[in-house]
């Protein structure tokens, strides 16, 4: 069940003034064309633990599996870790507030629209996991849907735990190890799992892009580009992308499993 509570957390923008830097990451060479990246002192280690600290208060559930027409099952077979749901448009706005910079202004012809107040907070502890899959889209009764998913990392220093791409024989693997604070942005059909925690306690955030329903005309979507230039020059928003070379094969054959 989702909390509404108004418990704030997050500041307006990083309490230590650290400009947030924006890596490219490397993924099998199937989904080489494909948006990924991490942004580094996105949020404080303070921010991540009060964050913490409040789902905590807020009590964990043995996490679902999406298994379509808004319906949910346990699979633990598929899952076996916990998650508290959180509906809050003041932290998911901070959330939009720090990494909006680095975001798609523009999906498929349709604008970003901000992101899902549904923040769900996934708690691993050793023997946990998320096995392979694809991440669910999100779609609103007004038409706006997710493209691309967020997530917050809360904590590091535990074993295992890694969010691993991989193609679908799982013969090319790219782990990502969670950093404090920072955030990994990807989109949704790109295979990928949360690594079975090996040792200590993992929490991560999960959310969502959203788009609009409509298209934009070519005028607009021209525009809000060029809007989104102008914020990546500004000093604020200094980055320092890292981009990965020779990336190897991988098989082509993806499943179809959303899970959200």
């Amino acid at each position: 069940m989702a909390s509404k509570t108004s418990k704030t957390i997050f500041h307006d923008k990083h309490p230590n003034g650290t400009a947030i830097v924006k890596e490219e990451l490397k993924l099998p060479k199937c989904f080489s064309s494909r948006l990924a990246f991490m942004l580094y002192n996105v949020f404080s280690k303070e921010e991540c633990e009060e964050f913490i600290k409040h789902t905590r208060k807020l009590g964990y559930q043995e996490a679902l599996v999406n298994i379509g027409f808004g319906r949910q099952k346990k699979m633990t077979d598929v899952r076996n870790n916990d998650r508290c749901i959180w509906d809050t448009l003041e932290e998911s706005g901070k959330i939009l507030n720090r990494i909006k910079p680095y975001l798609p202004p523009v999906w498929n012809h349709h604008k970003l629209v901000g992101l899902n107040e549904r923040l769900r907070t996934l708690y691993y502890q050793p023997g946990q996991y998320f096995k392979p899959h694809f991440d669910g889209e999100y779609r609103r009764t007004n038409g706006e849907r997710s493209y691309v998913t967020v997530q917050v990392y809360l904590n590091e220093g535990f074993k295992g735990g890694e969010t691993t791409f991989m193609d679908s024989p799982e013969k090319e693997l790219c782990p990502v190890v969670p950093k404090t604070g920072s955030v990994l942005v990807f989109q949704h059909d790109i295979l990928h799992e949360g690594s079975t925690l090996i040792a200590g306690e993992k929490f991560t955030i999960r959310t969502d892009v959203m788009y609009s329903g409509a298209r934009v005309d070519p005028e607009e979507e021209n525009a809000i580009i060029e809007a989104h230039k102008l914020l990546l020059s500004k000093p604020d928003n200094a980055e320092n992308p890292t981009e990965d070379e020779n990336i190897q094969s991988c098989s082509d054959g993806i499943g179809n499993l959303e899970i959200k």
